[in-house]
């Protein structure tokens, strides 16, 4: 028992200290430890510190790794560790906030003391250039329904010309309410939110239904306007978790969770649902729900206003109109849906074909289900080639199967996606971007959508604006491997070096074993001309993903460049046929190799033969031939837009 405020403080500090590197340190140990309630120990932390208990432990970690950071030379992730933060990402964030500069910035004035003193403080340095952009706020505008009915006999034109009208229509909105966009804040965290697994307390045959729930709530709350939602993606990693509230707040850096338990019994649903404050581990809301299972749409979609209102956002008419659109009434039919979507996300062949079964199945029970058409259209997208379907047929199919869903439901953002991606498969820029911003309109949380966006901006050099929608691809996605490899290629091109090393640093525990990952960073070092460590990064990614085909090319670029010229000449002489890829590959060696002649020869003859790297304005293996002749005819070959 403490007997005053002065002998207390001592004791929870010391306490504090011993617990540093346990990042399941939380409030409720300390009032175990110290025997004191949770308002008491609340009460007095924000008497002395003016901050909240988790703030006031998040200080004293942070300090130290102030203290370690000078003092030692571990690695920022190992001091990271040291401290209780295990994610480097958010450990780079709250070091910055505190001492308004980057842990790599910090290191580096240390280990050059004619720069600095020993102590840095908010006014004595600027915030640096690492700190995230704001990301562009995407519109909540619903497309309006063409006016035009088609016939089930559509020809291919009469389907090119409707999807033209709706892309003009919702192309125009977007633009304008872009704009009018422009000058609301980005992102703030305080609207932010992930939906936890939601814990099934019946028999495990009625995990389905849990699914389904969990489906349907998540989608709802994500088209709330001005709210970001995690991907199911990164949330759903926290199922059956040990990790207290605010570990989960701090790895998925929001401010709100959403947990819940169901119990199926009989025909009748009892739900319990809490929305709790992840910085303070406190609950915000709670609210028990008992429906009848003919009534579980009508559940989630109360849910979702219910979650708005605590949030205090308006959840406008249009979102709930989405949500109708795009599933269905049949809880069979829903349930075939859900077993094809977790097949085709495995992207394995056989997988991939028994998903179009269940979305066919699906669509036999509800000829209306609009997202079925959408998900079995990326099932043909990603569909390796087989016997029956080879490319581009499978593409034919996909881009017939997302037009279906845009009938049925204009505003279909997976379906927009969709198309946007075949358009850029196919060069097809302006039709891609045009598609891509209408499904960003629709739902500007899908993280997958947003990734692709900035691909797209990239390939075509406007790479200021990719890192913005990679930036936000990751926030809504954190712990997606290949986003936060693409954003660091993205930071790269941009030549956003601070932003770079910031995801590299936050990935560094996460990802390492992820080969996106490992090409990213070395499109990094790349771009630096830094050939050795692009070397290691490049032989890491090979080892973990062998297949990769545009790996080993720059693995020997690098070799070249840095003077290994043996070796490149020998993966040359290796190339014995001739295809358009492997010529492509040979013009990027010779690259390395500063054979310029050589090297735009065969990028030429690869896009004569119909092969062209989708990079290729930004990559920086071609860098020196910007201003030549046949590398701009290359890009106007392949209608590339002209820089702005």
């Amino acid at each position: 028992m403490i007997s005053s405020e002065g002998e207390f403080i001592p004791k929870l500090k010391s306490l504090i200290d011993a617990n540093l590197d346990n990042p399941s340190f939380s409030v409720d140990a300390i009032c175990t430890e110290l025997g004191i309630s949770r308002a008491q120990l609340h009460r007095i932390v924000k008497d002395q510190f003016d901050l909240s208990v988790t703030l006031y432990i998040r200080k004293v970690r942070l300090e130290k790794a102030n203290e370690l950071l000078t003092n030692t030379n571990l690695r920022i992730s190992e001091v990271a560790d040291r401290v209780g933060i295990n994610n480097p990402q958010n450990f780079s964030k709250y070091f910055t906030e505190t001492f308004a500069i980057s842990p790599t910035e910090f290191r580096r004035l240390k280990q050059a003391p004619a720069n600095g003193a020993d102590v840095v403080t908010p006014e004595t340095i600027t915030i640096p250039d690492a700190m995230l952009p704001p990301v562009l706020a995407a519109p909540d505008v619903a497309i309006p329904p063409d006016s035009h009915s088609s016939s089930k006999r559509a020809n291919r034109w009469v389907l090119y010309g409707f999807l033209l009208i709706v892309l003009v229509l919702g192309l125009t909105i977007f633009i304008t309410t872009y704009v009018q966009s422009d000058a609301r804040p980005s992102d703030d965290v305080k609207t932010s939110l992930t939906v936890l697994p939601l814990i099934n307390m019946g028999s495990p045959d009625t995990d389905p239904i849990c699914e389904r729930l969990m489906e349907d709530i998540h989608t709802g709350v994500s088209l709330i306007p001005h709210l970001r939602v995690i991907a199911r993606s990164s949330s759903d990693q926290y199922r059956n978790t040990q990790k207290s509230i605010w570990q989960i707040g701090d790895d998925l850096r929001v401010a709100n969770i959403l947990r819940g338990k169901v119990l199926k019994s009989g025909e009748q649903i009892q739900m319990k649902i809490e929305l709790i404050d992840a910085k303070e581990d406190r609950l915000i809301w709670t609210k028990n729900y008992n429906v009848a299972h003919r009534d579980v749409f009508q559940l989630t979609d109360q849910i979702t206003q219910d979650v708005a209102k605590q949030l205090n956002l308006e959840n406008k008419p249009t979102s709930s109109e989405k949500l109708e659109l795009a599933r269905t009434k049949n809880t069979v039919a829903y349930n075939h849906f859900l077993q094809g979507r977790q097949l085709v996300i495995t992207r394995v062949k056989s997988d991939v074909l028994e998903s179009i079964t269940r979305f066919d199945q699906a669509l036999a029970l509800d000829s209306t289900f609009a997202e079925a058409y959408a998900l079995k259209a990326l099932a043909y997208y990603v569909l390796p080639e087989t016997d029956t379907i080879k490319p581009p047929k499978n593409k034919q199919i996909a881009e017939q199967l997302a037009l279906t869903a845009i009938r049925i439901d204009p505003g279909n953002s997976t379906a927009y996606g969709i198309l946007g991606t075949i358009y850029f498969d196919t060069r097809q820029w302006q039709a891609a971007s045009n598609a891509f911003k209408i499904a960003l309109q629709n739902n500007p949380n899908d993280a997958q959508i947003n990734y692709w966006y900035s691909l797209l901006l990239r390939a075509i050099g406007r790479v200021d604006e990719s890192v913005q929608y990679s930036s936000k691809a990751i926030a809504l996605d954190p712990l997606h491997p290949v986003f936060m490899g693409g954003h660091i290629a993205n930071c790269a091109y941009a030549r956003k070096f601070d932003l770079a090393r910031a995801g590299i640093e936050s990935g560094e525990v996460l990802f390492k074993q992820s080969y996106s990952y490992q090409s990213g960073i070395s499109r990094f070092w790349i771009s630096q001309r830094a050939y050795d460590r692009a070397v290691t990064d490049l032989q890491k990614a090979l080892l973990l993903n062998p297949d990769d085909n545009g790996n080993l090319p720059a693995l020997m670029y690098c070799e070249a460049k840095r003077g290994n010229r043996s070796k490149a000449q020998a993966y040359l002489r290796g190339l014995a046929s001739t295809t358009p890829r492997i010529d492509y590959n040979r013009a990027v060696v010779y690259a390395g190799l500063n054979q310029s002649d050589s090297s735009l020869y065969y990028l030429k003859k690869a896009a004569d033969a119909g092969y062209i790297y989708r990079d290729m304005k930004v990559v920086t293996f071609f860098e020196p031939y910007h201003a030549h002749p046949v590398f701009k005819g290359i890009l106007r070959q392949y209608h590339y837009p002209s820089d702005r």
